[in-house]
């Protein structure tokens, strides 16, 4: 018999934790269990039973998701799916998938979004990779003045940090298309910078930036240490890097550039349109050492994802859409919207444009242009002239970005 596929109950869910922490390669241990299962719905969660035995499982939250136009729309952050080495490669990942999608789309959430996995099974269920990361490094020197005018940057120790990020992030992800919220719940476990999470050897250090009224920024970094007689700070590391205003960012980067006891700053995530090459021009060389997709997503319902955003430049499009996982969600809509509103309805117009509900995700959030994906031979333009209008419609600037890793 194939493994049975539901939801597990209250009981079972410090069973769900253990087999999660088995397959991503971890020993699960008894307090690690309990706090865990605090993040766990049992009505969220699916679970593979073989012979009565759990083999594998997956589950979701709620979050919302800032789309363009500041909008935060209702977004199904799905958590991590595992399953123990006995029982990959048998179609369980996708079985999975494809049953919590309808489930999600049945609860009437708009979207779904995840990491980026190391299986294709994202890509093969419909989610469109909607943000980029970008990783570079800088050498340090002297900061430019500019950099730090009218604003005092300081360290602060982890207290003020718990009173006052939270709130920051918060101001900061209701502007920048892409963030997700984060939760008391996600906090928490975020300050305790448990030592398998970070990216860097050192504890965070925590930065802040603030004009005279307020703080309006923050960074958190870490350390690699070099030899302790040759240069005992070898790195620094930035982590969150946000900010509420372009002036902030500029100070929080000067903070870094001032850090001439390192060899290098390096950052793993900041925004694809980052400025900081140009706020330094011909002051120090910043080189972008990769870029890779961080946030996926996936449309649930065309019509109302698609009618919460904002669009720059007014238009009115058909999209033929499809759909081959959810086909209620397929289907011809036409879409109107401008900078103070939308709405998309299905309709029996002709289609100006046809792609699969994929290819739609991944420029939801402007972080793709049409016209890359026609070259690609992804998007069908079935009426002259349909890509040129919707091209800028489906801009948004700045760049969607997603720094909250799950």
């Amino acid at each position: 018999m194939p493994p049975e596929i539901r939801p597990v109950t209250e009981s079972e869910l410090d069973d769900l934790v253990a087999v999660l922490e088995v397959s991503a390669g971890r020993h699960p241990t008894p307090s690690g269990v309990r706090e865990a299962r605090a993040h766990y719905q049992p009505d969220r969660t699916l679970a593979a039973f073989d012979g009565g035995r759990m083999v594998g499982g997956t589950s979701s939250q709620v979050v919302e998701l800032t789309v363009p136009g500041g909008a935060a729309l209702p977004a199904a952050k799905i958590g991590l799916t595992g399953l123990l080495p006995s029982h990959r490669g048998q179609g369980l990942a996708s079985a999975f998938m494809r049953r919590q999608l309808a489930e999600l789309r049945s609860r009437g959430e708009p979207v779904a979004v995840l990491m980026t996995a190391h299986s294709g099974v994202p890509g093969r269920h419909g989610f469109g990779p909607a943000t980029r990361a970008m990783a570079l490094e800088v050498s340090p020197g002297r900061r430019p003045a500019a950099l730090a005018a009218g604003r005092r940057v300081r360290l602060v120790d982890r207290d003020e940090a718990v009173r006052v990020l939270p709130q920051l992030y918060d101001r900061h992800r209701r502007g920048q298309a892409g963030q997700v919220s984060r939760s008391p719940a996600f906090w928490r476990d975020w300050f305790r910078d448990l030592p398998m999470r970070r990216i860097g050897p050192s504890e965070r250090f925590f930065v802040l930036s603030e004009n005279s009224a307020r703080a309006d920024g923050y960074l958190t970094y870490r350390l690699a240490y070099g030899p302790l007689r040759e240069r005992p700070l070898r790195e620094l590391l930035v982590e969150d890097l946000i900010a509420v205003t372009d002036v902030a960012r500029g100070a929080l980067w000067g903070y870094c550039l001032g850090f001439d006891e390192v060899e290098r700053i390096s950052a793993w995530n900041v925004p694809v349109d980052e400025p900081l090459a140009w706020m330094v021009p011909g002051v120090r060389t910043v080189r972008t050492t990769g870029t890779r997709d961080f946030l996926r997503l996936r449309l649930l319902d065309v019509p109302g994802a698609l009618g919460t955003r904002r669009y720059p430049v007014p238009g009115s499009l058909v999209l033929e859409v499809a759909d081959d996982l959810l086909e209620a969600n397929a289907g011809r809509y036409l879409l109107r919207g401008g900078t103070d509103g939308a709405d998309c309805v299905a309709t029996g117009r002709p289609a100006d444009l046809a792609l699969s509900v994929t290819d739609l995700a991944a420029v939801y959030l402007g972080g793709v242009d049409l016209t890359t994906l026609a070259r690609a031979g992804r998007v069908a333009e079935l009426t002259a002239g349909a890509l040129q209008r919707a091209s800028p419609m489906f801009a948004w600037w700045p760049a969607p970005w997603t720094v909250t890793d799950w």
